[in-house]
């Protein structure tokens, strides 16, 4: 080697080294766009960044995906969903752990889910399907929600949450569990380790707050300024537990959250929980804002202009942290008005546009239409 070239191998060093300490953020995007960008390896999807020292650990491509029952996950409907995914730009499944019946997808040996009967096995053999998924180069998100539990409520009173109607009696609500409540925060960790074990790629939470009771005649019993607080501390928790195992954890949470500085009175601050946990979802449904949201007569009608606007907000919510990864929740079904092919399109439109690159697909029924994710420009 001549000096000349030596001199060169020694400059580009320097130049490496300075990007390094100078850019770091900027490094990360880089990383995540030109590396693994579309699809998790096949037979490997466990694959992540260490992207800080507090082990923030983030997939090295950026997330696409659909939701999916566990009735669906068990049955033969799965299969065009795998052709789905393969044919078209997703890359991932969101699968039900436990929906908000309380009830599991799989045969469960977590001891509490045993003793209040929450097994359902809509799923036969939950390893071999995620085998399946993971071999045809699928991310597999796990969603588990958390307090809004039918049958914990009801098998077990002592943890249901306590309400308090109009003439001031406090009665046990049939559908909510009590956030505050550290039991149930083992109960759903259980299930979340016990997921990770089987082959679960990443855990999402949902139901982490408490029911939207303003308009009841009844009102949670709990401190006001506690809600956010028992909601902080449960993401706290499962966050630091689950990134023993190496597992990255992200969260759903209303969209109008984005919106305002205050929780909502559900124990749900935007800006507090994306300082917590690595992956946000706001569920910025058009059809979910009221008439006049953002200036907008008819919400669900400017699905654009609904997701732009919202994720503007959360964007300028988290200026300050390069870290967490805004993945919106986006609205693949009708509710009031019939949405089209064009209208979701709308929606991933508005999400690109702010240079956001990860987003999910809710239908609540499982059903989507390639059409819809071929055609997207």
């Amino acid at each position: 080697m001549t000096i000349k070239n030596i001199t060169k191998l020694i400059n580009t060093f320097v130049i490496i080294l300075l990007i390094l300490l100078l850019y770091p953020t900027q490094l990360l995007a880089d990383f995540r766009l030109h590396y693994n960008l579309d699809r998790p390896p096949a037979n490997n999807s466990k694959v992540y960044q260490l992207v800080d020292e507090k082990k923030l650990y983030l997939p090295e491509f950026y997330v696409k995906g659909i939701y999916v029952t566990g009735w669906v996950a068990g049955s033969e409907k799965i299969s065009a969903l795998i052709n789905l995914v393969d044919k078209t730009v997703l890359n991932t499944m969101v699968i039900d752990i436990k929906d908000q019946l309380g009830h599991l997808s799989y045969k469960s040996n977590v001891p509490l889910a045993q003793e209040i009967g929450a097994n359902r096995r809509k799923i036969k053999n939950i390893k071999a399907l995620i085998d399946e998924l993971h071999s045809r180069g699928i991310y597999v998100i796990g969603r588990i929600v958390v307090f809004k539990d039918a049958l914990l409520a009801n098998k077990r009173k002592d943890l249901s949450l306590k309400l308090e109607q109009s003439d001031n009696t406090i009665i046990k609500s049939d559908n909510w569990v009590d956030p505050s409540q550290k039991e149930i925060w083992d109960y759903n960790l259980a299930l979340a380790r016990e997921a990770v074990e089987i082959g679960f790629d990443e855990i999402q939470f949902d139901y982490i707050r408490y029911p939207a009771l303003a308009r009841k005649p009844y009102q949670a019993v709990v401190d006001k300024e506690n809600k956010s607080q028992y909601i902080n501390s449960f993401a706290q928790y499962v966050r630091d537990e689950l990134d023993l195992l190496n597992t990255p954890v992200s969260i759903d949470v209303f969209g109008l959250t984005t919106a305002v500085n205050d929780d909502l009175g559900i124990g749900q601050n935007f800006k507090e929980l994306s300082n917590i946990v690595q992956i946000i979802s706001p569920m910025v449904y058009p059809s979910h804002y009221s008439a006049g949201s953002y200036g907008i007569p008819v919400p669900d009608r400017e699905p654009y202009q609904i997701i732009y606007k919202s994720l503007i907000d959360a964007q300028e919510k988290i200026s300050d942290n390069s870290n967490v990864v805004i993945r919106p929740w986006l609205q693949d079904f009708s509710l009031g008005y019939k949405y089209s092919l064009k209208d979701v399109q709308e929606q991933i439109k508005a999400v690109e546009k702010l240079g956001l690159t990860e987003w999910l697909l809710w239908n609540p029924s499982s059903k989507y239409t390639i059409e819809t994710l071929l055609t997207h420009p």
